[in-house]
């Protein structure tokens, strides 16, 4: 499975929200691009427990499988054909998008609050989020 295919999946499964219009965001490492697809949603209020719910029904209905026991309400991961999905909703501080998005992209204030998708090849260079 090639990034594209990653890439298409994952803003399929954010757009299921409803909650509007996700971007894909370049990561900081240049070595990490051709092996990382990371989307952001953002939204004025953290999304809910079914717009998770949502994004799982689209994931899993084009092959990707739920990693772990029941789905917990704002995040899950997902795995595919040597590919790794996390998926959360909700607030973050700043900081925590510091090792996911590159300077450029960042966005603005002290929090995030919406979705953050973060798709990685194995055997990517880049450290997983943590």
């Amino acid at each position: 499975m090639d990034r594209v295919t990653v890439r298409a999946d994952t803003l399929a499964a954010l757009k299921a929200t409803g909650a509007g219009h996700p971007h894909v965001v370049p990561v900081p490492e240049p070595a990490a691009r051709p092996c990382t697809v990371v989307a952001l949603l953002a939204t004025q209020e953290a999304p809910r427990a079914q717009a998770t719910a949502r994004i799982a029904a689209v994931l899993t209905g084009r092959g990707w499988r739920r990693q772990g026991g029941p789905l917990r309400g704002d995040e899950g991961v997902y795995t595919r054909a040597g590919w790794r999905l996390d998926v959360g909703a909700g607030t973050w501080p700043y900081a925590r998008l510091l090792d996911l998005v590159a300077e450029e992209q960042r966005p603005e204030g002290d929090t995030f609050t919406g979705v953050i998708a973060v798709a990685r090849r194995d055997g990517c260079p880049a450290a997983a989020p943590g």
